[in-house]
């Protein structure tokens, strides 16, 4: 038996090294037992709606896992939280603190990218795999130890500037843009640089700050450019804090939106303001079509009693994504075996997106959906007008 079980891993070793060797193969399994898992989670500060929103999703995918047996055969996950609060301090805290507990087999973590990069040489000097379920800066992922299942927001977003400009045909576009955020002031460089490539000129540039919570004034000097369409590249509480500002003031034109827009807890303080807001998506339970994502809100609605939003979706995808790796593994699992693991996984199956493939370490999907609330609340796709 023995000797059967060095052949097995010695095949498997040689596999690895050719890169041929595949997830999920037939004659590995972990060791059965109980193993943690990290998750540094923003469930309180200024994102936690949220933070909410992933942490939610990672505990149903935890629950779910554990009960199908898909990260092995008597394989059960425990999510382990540590509150972060969207400190950088304190996730470096949190992740240090994971790392000292060697049942703790990979970590989850970061909605900011600061944050994410605060962590991410932590994890990559001490050889903890650590998988991004929030952050957007592109060139995080650093194969084996550090990966993102993120969708980077580039080429959804480019897609909704597209039609934007197809549709609405705009003469000048007016721009919202955080001024000490660099993936927002690229996001909002990608929209104008599409823009001006279709003869759409530059009507102004509003910069604000993350922290800034009055927007009376912004919301005035926007509005006094005359533009046909207000695109806001802001993150959550500065969008929703603009867009009610504009609709306050009286502008009626178009508004745009990136996915900050998206949570239900959103539109529940900001309500119809909203309705009518072009945003990309990876993911909305309500128009989403794939049976994995319809099965995945069934289960959220049922366990949260609400619906889940495209962060709950990225929590739930970081969880399948570890399970899946550590289903590769063949005997006790290591933060090593389980790093590389994850880092030879072209695909993560199931997934709640019809398709995501994962590119040196990100993920990856072309599938962006255009949506939008409606006034009573609900999300449909953007039809242009």
């Amino acid at each position: 038996m023995r000797i059967r079980k060095f052949s097995l891993r010695f095949a498997a070793s040689i596999l690895a090294l050719s890169g041929a060797m595949a997830p999920n193969a037939a004659f590995a399994e972990p060791d059965a037992g109980e193993y943690k898992i990290g998750f540094i989670s923003e469930a309180t500060g200024p994102l936690a709606a949220a933070g909410n929103s992933y942490l939610h999703g990672a505990q149903l995918a935890i629950e779910q896992i554990n009960a199908e047996e898909s990260a092995g055969k008597g394989v059960e996950l425990e999510l382990v939280e540590k509150e972060s609060g969207s400190d950088a301090a304190r996730s470096v805290q949190a992740l240090t603190q994971f790392i000292a507990d060697r049942d703790v087999l990979a970590v989850s973590c970061c909605i900011l990218s600061p944050v994410a990069g605060a962590v991410k040489p932590v994890a990559i000097a001490q050889k903890m795999p650590l998988v991004l379920y929030g952050a957007t800066r592109p060139g995080l992922p650093e194969l084996p130890y550090v990966t993102s299942i993120v969708v980077l927001p580039g080429p959804q977003e480019v897609k909704m500037t597209k039609m934007l400009a197809e549709k609405l045909a705009p003469k000048t576009v007016t721009y919202f843009v955080n001024a000490d955020n660099d993936g927002f002031q690229g996001r909002f460089k990608a929209a104008q640089e599409v823009m001006e490539e279709a003869g759409i000129k530059t009507g102004g540039v509003v910069s604000i700050l993350s922290a800034d919570t009055d927007f009376t004034a912004p919301a005035t000097q926007a509005i006094a450019t005359n533009p046909d369409l207000i695109m806001v590249w802001t993150t959550q509480t500065p969008a929703a804090g603009i867009i009610a500002a504009l609709r306050a003031r009286g502008y009626e034109g178009h508004i745009s939106a990136s996915d900050v827009i998206s949570p239900a807890p959103v539109f529940e303080r900001i309500g119809e303001p909203l309705a009518g807001i072009p945003f990309p998506t990876s993911f909305a339970a309500e128009i989403s079509t794939s049976p994995e994502a319809k099965a995945f809100a069934e289960a959220y609605e049922a366990k949260f009693n609400g619906s889940p939003d495209t962060y709950a979706a990225q929590g739930y995808t970081a969880m399948r994504y570890i399970a899946q790796g550590l289903k590769s593994l063949d005997g006790e699992p290591t933060r090593e075996a389980l790093a590389n693991a994850m880092a030879s996984i072209a695909e993560i199956t199931p997934n709640v997106y019809g398709g995501l493939p994962m590119k040196e370490g990100q993920a990856d999907v072309d599938k962006a959906l255009i949506a939008a609330w409606t006034k009573d609340g609900k999300i449909t796709t953007w039809e242009g007008n």
